[in-house]
């Protein structure tokens, strides 16, 4: 079996793909906004549940809040605070945000659409927005709370993008290698 092209796997696997993208997207759109009014109102409900908890030396930490997906058992458990909660926000938009554009370059590659300006510009997109999430994450992180800055998770989504940004560079040069084999022929 192909891998790439009509009839090949990675034309089969769009589809089950697609599927989780898109039903992923809009439950995320439920927690989102679960997320956006216990922000504003602190208040829990059944979809929103809080627990207290010992933090570090003792001291009681302010808790952890979890959002629960609709129809299932997933939740969001994030730290109640201003920090937690928008890096949990990123996380969930960082996450959507990929797989909505890994999708849309997994359906121009299985279509053997690889050095297009379609598939350069899904790269370029994909690349550059994950490079950005990975500042907004350090700015978020040392903003908030600089002296427990962890540089683990901003640096995997920069070094993610940095390496997408890359792929879309050695497209572009398949797209202008290909365009120059066409007016050749």
């Amino acid at each position: 079996m192909k891998i790439t092209g009509k009839k090949s796997l990675l034309w089969w696997v769009r589809y089950p793909f697609g599927i989780y993208a898109v039903g992923f997207s809009i439950a995320s759109i439920w927690t989102l906004g679960l997320m956006l009014i216990y922000f504003f109102t602190h208040q829990t409900n059944r979809f929103i549940s809080l627990t207290s908890g010992q933090g570090e030396g003792n001291h009681l930490s302010s808790g952890i809040i979890r959002f629960h997906y609709p129809f299932t058992q997933m939740t969001v458990n994030t730290e109640n605070s201003p920090e937690g909660l928008l890096l949990a926000f990123l996380g969930i938009l960082s996450i959507n945000f990929t797989l909505i554009t890994a999708l849309k370059i997994i359906t121009e590659l299985s279509q053997d659409n690889f050095f297009t300006a379609k598939a350069v510009q899904n790269f370029k997109i994909l690349g550059f927005g994950l490079l950005s999430i990975g500042i907004i994450h350090v700015l978020i992180d040392l903003l908030v709370s600089p002296q427990q800055f962890n540089p683990a998770q901003p640096f995997v989504f920069m070094v993610t993008g940095f390496i997408l940004i890359l792929m879309k560079e050695i497209f572009t040069k398949g797209k202008a290698i290909q365009d120059e084999n066409d007016l050749v022929i």
